[in-house]
C-alpha cells in the first residue's frame, strides 16, 4: 500500500527529528561507521604497494572477511582510518570524508581536541 502525501512527510519530519537529536547519534555513527568501512574497501580494491593486490598483502579476499578483521578489534577501523592522516593520500574525496567523519567521531569519544583536517575533507 502506497503512503500519502501528508505520510511520508510525517516520517520524513520524524527523521530529521531524530537526526537532529541526540537520541539518532548512535545510528548516525553506524552509518558513518558503514561508509568508512565502504570507503575503506574501496581503496582496499585498488593495487597496493608496488602494485601488488592488497589481498595478497593482508588475506582479506572479500568485504566480508575485510569487515571481520576489522571487527576482530575495537580499535582496527580507527586503525586503518587514521593511517591515511595527514592528507588522506590514496582516496577519493568522497572516501577521503567518510574515513574523516569516523576519525573525527572517535576524537570526539576520546575528549581529544578538534584537529584541522585535509583541506580536500573538510566540508
Amino acid at each position: 500500500m502506497a503512503l500519502s502525501n501528508a505520510e511520508r512527510q510525517r516520517r520524513y519530519r520524524q527523521n530529521l527529528k531524530l537526526r537532529a537529536s541526540p537520541d539518532g547519534a548512535g545510528e548516525q555513527a553506524r552509518t558513518a561507521a558503514e561508509r568508512a568501512v565502504q570507503a575503506l574497501w574501496a581503496f582496499h580494491q585498488r593495487p597496493g604497494p608496488g602494485g601488488i593486490d592488497w589481498a595478497a598483502i593482508d588475506g582479506c579476499a572479500t568485504l566480508a572477511e575485510y569487515r571481520s578483521e576489522l571487527e576482530r578489534s575495537p580499535g582496527n577501523l580507527i586503525q586503518a582510518a587514521r593511517a591515511f592522516l595527514p592528507d588522506f593520500a590514496g582516496l577519493t574525496g568522497e572516501e577521503a570524508h567518510a574515513v574523516a567523519v569516523i576519525i573525527e567521531i572517535s576524537d570526539a569519544l576520546r575528549l581529544a581536541p578538534r584537529r584541522r583536517l585535509h583541506p580536500s575533507v573538510e566540508g
